[in-house]
């Protein structure tokens, strides 16, 4: 009986989420959640800006290994190579490496966008090349406004933007909050959102930005298509679905748990 629910229930989703057990910073739940976007669209190209131990960087690329194609461009500063574990380590487990370019930056990935924009300029305009943006680096409003707008440039019409920790603050931030760079911002600075501030102020007023979503800490956007169009992205459907298998892993446990008892007496 158990096996008519199994083919919910994705092996490489399940193989990569033991690997990432207990590493932060995405849970198993959003990382369900990236994984079932790439895997069940036509994403093939995926922009990462910031990966830390590179969990939600292994997610997206186990669903390119379901897939058989795709890569991700993950850029994060040099200290993300001191993580424990770091991303290295990871990929030793996984073995997911090839669905993955890293670039490493010396300071914020502002300057790598910048290279990437002039790589692929030609005849003065920058030709758009991944499907997704996944934005959950430095938090910071000025890194990340900049970092929006140059992303932007490499982003296809009809490609998906996520932003990562919406209601972040500095003051909030255990490890940051007594440092001497946030002991000089302001008391505003210190205590409001600034990816809130983003994507309230710059993301949702921007006119070529539509299907605005806000899931817990994370926020959506979708650059909005053109005749060219190709990306075909659902979140209904993305949500809507890990709905369903929530309800089926639900029934799978208590079957199981339910099994146990009747064996046991």
């Amino acid at each position: 009986m158990l096996s008519k629910f199994n083919v919910f229930i994705n092996m490489k989703f399940n193989q990569v989420t033991e690997i990432l057990h207990n590493i932060p910073h995405m849970t198993a739940k959003q990382g369900e959640i990236v994984y079932s976007l790439v895997k069940n669209t036509n994403i093939a190209n995926v922009l990462e800006l910031g990966f830390a131990h590179g969990v939600s960087t292994q997610y997206m690329a186990a669903a390119f290994d379901e897939k058989g194609y795709g890569q991700i461009t993950s850029i994060d500063r040099h200290e993300a190579k001191d993580r424990k574990p770091n991303i290295f380590e990871l990929l030793k487990t996984s073995k997911l490496d090839k669905y993955i370019n890293l670039i490493f930056a010396n300071e914020t990935y502002n300057w790598e966008l910048l290279n990437l924009i002039n790589a692929n300029t030609k005849d003065g305009v920058c030709q758009p090349l991944y499907d997704f943006c996944f934005i959950d680096g430095s938090h910071n409003f000025q890194i990340d406004c900049a970092a929006f707008f140059l992303a932007d440039k490499l982003l296809m019409p009809g490609g998906m933007l996520l932003l990562d920790d919406l209601f972040w603050t500095y003051e909030s931030s255990a490890s940051l909050k007594d440092s001497d760079f946030v002991k000089c911002m302001s008391e505003d600075e210190r205590t409001i959102p600034h990816i809130k501030k983003l994507f309230d102020l710059i993301v949702t007023q921007h006119p070529d930005y539509t299907d605005f979503r806000v899931e817990g800490t994370w926020a959506w956007a979708r650059k909005k298509p053109d005749a060219k169009t190709k990306i075909n992205v659902n979140l209904d459907n993305v949500y809507s679905n890990l709905s369903v298998k929530s309800i089926i892993k639900e029934a799978i446990v208590k079957l199981k748990n339910r099994s146990k008892r009747h064996i046991e007496s």
